[in-house]
C-alpha cells in the first residue's frame, strides 16, 4: 500500500532557528519557508529524495500542535506515507474500525494535497498519516 515515506512532521519551538542550525550544521537549506496564519503554524520544509521534511513551528500553543509540542517537547507529529487512490485507502481504514481525524476521512494539506490521520488511540499509539502520492 505505502509508495514512499510521503513527509515527516517535526514540532519545533523555533523554525527560524532550526533553518539556521540544519545549514550550520548540514549545509541544508530548505525549499520553503512559509507561515499558514489560517492554520497557526510556520513550516520549513526540506527535500530529502522523495521525502519532504518539515520543521514545523506551531503559532499558537492552544492549538493542538502547541500543546502537543507542551506537553512532548520536539519531535515527530506525524509520519505521512504516500498512496494512490486516498479516498479509497481512508474509506477502506475506516471499515476496518480506525478513526480518522478529517471530517469525511479526508483533508486537505497546507500544500494542497490530500490527506488521511488516524487517530494515534486507533493505531497503536503511533502518527500515521496518508498523502496522495
Amino acid at each position: 500500500m505505502f509508495k514512499f515515506v510521503h513527509h515527516v512532521r517535526i514540532l519545533v519551538h523555533d523554525a527560524d532557528a532550526m533553518v539556521q542550525y540544519m545549514a550550520q550544521t548540514f549545509a541544508m537549506t530548505p525549499v520553503k519557508v512559509q507561515v499558514y496564519e489560517s492554520r497557526g503554524m510556520k513550516n520549513a520544509i526540506y527535500q530529502v529524495g522523495e521525502t519532504n521534511l518539515e520543521f514545523t513551528e506551531p503559532l499558537d500553543a492552544n492549538s493542538a500542535m502547541g500543546q502537543y509540542l507542551a506537553r512532548e517537547g520536539p519531535g515527530v507529529y506525524h509520519i505521512a506515507f504516500g498512496v494512490d487512490g486516498i479516498a479509497e485507502v481512508a474509506k477502506g481504514l475506516a471499515a476496518q474500525g480506525h478513526t480518522l481525524r478529517e471530517p469525511g476521512g479526508t483533508g486537505r494539506s497546507a500544500e494542497g494535497y490530500l490527506t488521511a490521520t488516524l487517530d494515534p488511540a486507533s493505531a497503536l499509539g503511533f502518527p500515521f498519516q496518508v498523502a496522495e502520492g
